[in-house]
């Protein structure tokens, strides 16, 4: 099953790499991380070979940007004028540690190298809390956007919030039931840790497939840009700036706010604007 399931992770990849699209920088993020995870779910294949002495420092070592990848493309959907900064090679860090130190004659480095020694407790715990220090981190990003977009656009349906929540909650849940099987493989019987490993199988071919089906019944998610998920970030336009003028200069001089029976579409009508265009002058600009 965990060569279907990488499969369909490598699948999903190529659509992303090739199709062409404004949301270059988030297809890219998710590609990787899709990318990732079927090296990880297929090391069954070659990790008995004899060049695993070699091959597994680097499978152990890329193991440690899924979770980069996951939150950056988590952070360049949902503002889309991201750029990346040096800093942000800080989130290497992890993966060159695990690379330099899990290789063999390694150096021996205390609790450094108990946090990057396959298969140790330590390294277990320190994987489980990079884990949901980065969701925390993209719950954290997704409730910003949530704020900061039904501050603009109030009432308005976000396709793309629900996307990423649903695609956030998929994963706690997956990993909340790595965690059950884990422990379970300790406590519990052999047949209900068996159990386990075939719902978590069955779990991730779930999702994968998902997201596949998201890419075909909703390709806009993967290939458009919410335009109104740039103005939230990217500065008022020159023309939306002397759109803004002539409004501030009208409502100063003319005051129709005194008026009672004043609404959108007859301001809009007194300052040249359509409604909509009113609107999201005011969305965009006054918030």
């Amino acid at each position: 099953m965990s060569i279907l399931i990488g499969f369909i992770c490598i699948l999903l990849s190529g659509f992303l790499l090739i199709v062409k699209s404004p949301r270059r920088t988030p297809n890219l993020f998710l590609a990787a991380f899709l990318t990732l995870t079927a090296i990880e779910l297929t090391v069954w294949l070659w990790g008995s070979s004899e060049a695993w002495t070699w091959l597994g420092p680097i499978w152990f070592a890329l193991g440690k940007l899924q979770m980069p990848a996951f939150f950056f493309f988590f952070f360049s959907t949902c503002f889309s004028d991201l750029r990346l900064k040096p800093h942000d090679a800080l989130h290497l860090l992890p993966s060159i540690f695990a690379l330099i130190l899990s290789r063999p004659g390694a150096s021996d480095f205390g609790l450094l190298s108990a946090l990057f020694t396959p298969g140790t407790t330590a390294t277990w715990a320190f994987s489980q809390a990079t884990y949901f220090a980065y969701m925390t981190a993209i719950l954290v990003l997704l409730w910003r956007f949530r704020t900061r977009f039904h501050r603009h656009y109030a009432g308005a349906p976000s396709e793309v919030l629900m996307w990423l929540t649903q695609l956030a909650a998929a994963s706690l849940f997956a990993r909340a039931t790595i965690l059950v099987r884990d422990f379970s493989a300790f406590n519990a019987p052999s047949e209900m840790s068996v159990a386990l490993q075939i719902f978590g199988a069955l779990l991730a071919l779930a999702i994968t497939t998902w997201i596949a089906m998201k890419s075909l019944l909703q390709p806009e998610l993967f290939r458009n840009i919410d335009r109104r998920l740039l103005r939230l970030e990217q500065p008022i336009p020159a023309e939306d700036r002397n759109d803004l003028k002539r409004l501030v200069d009208y409502v100063e001089t003319e005051r129709p706010f005194l008026n009672s029976e004043l609404t959108l579409a007859s301001l809009s009508n007194q300052v040249a604007m359509t409604p909509r265009e009113l609107s999201e002058l005011l969305n965009t600009s006054l918030g």
